[in-house]
């Protein structure tokens, strides 16, 4: 029962960090493409697009958090302590978002360009820590054990810094930008479209060259090469050939912004995919399961009985906003 248990909740975890990185992931998108937007109105337009959801969006990084900490308290506490500072920037970098954002609304002329700057660089590090700790987790964790069998992290502050997990942060920044880029042209009109479709190309052929740098980086290293071994070896092939495929359709893709947007978010679940096959079923790589790092069965679906009650809630509060706010950006309908 506790190992079904487990699985659901990874399932939880799972689902609200894809969804996290899909939503949160095209808002920050807008950020890092917004230093090559020059004119202020376009930049306007551009960040509009976000205003209605960009907030609630980061319900599901709440959500993947207390899932963790409540299901598998083990992971937690060695996460969190393995990833102290970047999980610090981080979240530092999304409350000076929501700040810039805020700010940039109702400041003067003046002042609206350094509130535009630090929402780009809230951007900017979010993604960078985000992709950054993906990687390291892959790389794995050294795990100490007391005397009395429980267990700890035995890493150092900075073992998430890596050639790595530098290169999946920039993998994710690029990410990010190829969403924000279909999402704008969604959203936007004629001539923030325009613009944004011309940085397709560059964005579509830039994350190509990082995945495979990702790719080779896994191959030639001795943490990660041991992890591409039978079925794992085939699904991550499957997720990239896949991948692949549907990037040269985004690239010959020239009309539909939508289409464009789906297809990216199918290629972000590949992507997710791939990745959580790396390390399943372990939770705290490559020493610590599921079962091991589970909370009692008895917390589990307490846990569970909550989360089945208000998941619906925030499915259909997020949904209704989407709904509501559907179409295209309307000038000085932003808030």
């Amino acid at each position: 029962m506790t190992f079904d248990l487990s699985v659901v909740w990874a399932l939880v975890i799972l689902i609200g960090v894809a969804v996290y990185i899909v939503a949160d992931g095209f808002d920050l998108g807008v950020g890092i493409l917004l230093p090559f937007v020059k004119q202020e109105a376009i930049q306007d337009e551009f960040i509009d697009s976000i205003s209605p959801v960009w907030d609630g969006n980061e319900t599901w990084l709440i959500l993947g958090g207390a899932a963790l900490m409540g299901a598998f308290p083990l992971a937690y506490a060695v996460i969190l302590e393995a990833f102290t500072f970047p999980i610090v920037v981080m979240l530092f970098a999304l409350i000076l978002r929501g700040v810039a954002f805020e700010f940039r609304v109702h400041s003067p002329v003046g002042h609206k360009r350094i509130w535009t700057i630090a929402f780009i660089v809230g951007s900017y590090l979010a993604a960078l820590m985000q992709g950054m700790m993906a990687g390291a987790f892959l790389e794995g964790f050294i795990i100490g054990t007391t005397a009395q069998g429980t267990h700890f992290f035995d890493g150092t502050d900075l073992d998430w810094i890596s050639p790595f997990s530098l290169l999946t942060g920039v993998g994710l920044m690029v990410m990010f930008a190829v969403i924000g880029v279909f999402w704008g042209a969604m959203k936007g009109n004629d001539v923030l479209k325009n613009l944004l479709i011309s940085f397709k190309k560059p964005m579509i052929f830039a994350l190509i060259a990082v995945l495979v740098a990702i790719l080779i980086a896994m191959l030639f290293s001795s943490k990660l090469m041991p992890l591409l071994t039978g079925l794992r070896l085939y699904l991550v092939i499957g997720s990239m050939i896949v991948i692949g495929l549907v990037l040269l359709m985004l690239l010959r893709n020239t009309t539909s912004a939508g289409k464009g947007f789906m297809l990216t978010v199918f290629i972000m679940i590949c992507g997710m995919v791939g990745y959580t096959s790396l390390f399943f079923p372990y939770i705290i790589p490559p020493s610590i399961t599921l079962e091991m790092a589970s909370s009692a069965a008895s917390s589990q679906m307490f846990g569970l009985v909550g989360t089945l009650i208000m998941l619906p809630i925030i499915i259909f509060y997020l949904s209704w906003t989407y709904f509501v706010f559907r179409g295209k950006v309307v000038a000085g309908e932003g808030y």
